[in-house]
């Protein structure tokens, strides 16, 4: 059985980056210009913050 990745976590940015990328990963696949994570500089920043507001969902719902 998977473990949690939130609460086996003990580097909170390194979660946040580890989700952002498997959520572009789960666009990239369907990009026309096969945009890469390390040379997409326009959309990095929204990804990191779309998995920052995740994580902190998750923390609400776990209580931490």
């Amino acid at each position: 059985m998977a473990r949690c990745r939130l609460c086996t976590s003990n580097d909170r940015d390194a979660l946040i980056l580890s989700v952002a990328q498997d959520l572009w990963a789960s666009v990239a696949p369907h990009d026309p210009m096969d945009l890469k994570w390390e040379r997409a500089d326009y959309w990095r920043p929204i990804y990191l913050s779309l998995a920052t507001r995740a994580v902190e969902s998750l923390e609400r719902e776990h209580g931490r």
